[in-house]
């Protein structure tokens, strides 16, 4: 098994550990106390199997500049970066606030068809950011959006890749949507998430019979358009302003 810091270990002679919060496929983020700004950052530190890989070497350093790059209050801000006993690591902005999964599955939360809608604009903004830069975050999930009192933060760019129409276009075979590198990956990740979300308010029956989400949520024609375009079970959008301007229309119905 993977040893992790321990608590009230200090790395690098500076970053006092509070916490672990996670574990991602890259690496082991951890809560810390900045003895030098004296403020509460995330340290996120290279896993050891990836470590003994050239490509997971590159793909933490790909994170990190990615990361470094945004400046975009729906991201956490990029800090400082450095190696402890070996081990890569850099910090970043602490988001005081709870992730969807936490909301969710902890806290009991329930949204409503239009909340869930109301959140979905929101978290669009970020996803269009990033596609903007020609950047698809492809790790759109609850654990990774965060509600940060009235604001929503985006994070882990662990599985972000650089959009490229020539390479994107060529690929062929078994299809797995949430991975490819293209808009639609994002688009499906966040039909996910809306589901998520819808489900918060369902009823699970104790009789439970196989049923597909449209059977089972009860919501609007509008919302069942949307999210089956985002799945691609219609026609795929294909950019963010078309997914914006169908959940307006949905909002201010």
């Amino acid at each position: 098994m993977e040893s992790r810091f321990q608590q009230n270990e200090t790395i690098a002679e500076r970053y006092e550990i509070i916490t672990h919060l996670g574990v991602g496929s890259y690496g082991n983020s951890y809560l810390v106390f900045d003895q030098v700004s004296q403020q509460k950052k995330v340290l996120k530190a290279l896993r050891i199997h990836k470590r003994i890989t050239k490509s997971g070497k590159r793909d933490f350093e790909l994170e990190k500049d990615l990361l470094r790059s945004l400046n975009h209050t729906g991201f956490p801000r990029f800090f400082e970066d450095g190696i402890y006993k070996n081990i890569p690591f850099y910090t970043m902005e602490y988001i005081e606030g709870k992730n969807f999964e936490q909301l969710i599955f902890q806290d009991g939360q329930k949204y409503s068809e239009i909340e869930v809608f109301r959140i979905a604009y929101q978290l669009l903004e970020h996803i269009n950011f990033l596609h903007e830069q020609q950047l698809i975050h492809r790790d759109i999930r609850i654990p990774n959006v965060i509600a940060k009192g009235s604001e929503i933060v985006l994070i882990d760019l662990g599985l972000a890749r650089k959009y490229n129409h020539e390479t994107a276009a060529g690929k062929k075979g078994i299809r797995h949507l949430r991975k490819e590198v293209n808009p639609q990956a994002d688009f499906y990740g966040l039909g996910h998430f809306l589901l998520f979300l819808l489900y918060s308010n369902f009823s699970f029956p104790k009789q439970l019979k196989e049923s597909s989400w449209e059977e089972e949520l009860e919501i609007s024609y509008h919302a069942k358009h949307i999210i089956s375009r985002l799945l691609q079970i219609k026609d795929c959008y294909e950019c963010c302003a078309q997914v914006k301007s169908d959940i307006q229309n949905l909002i201010l119905v």
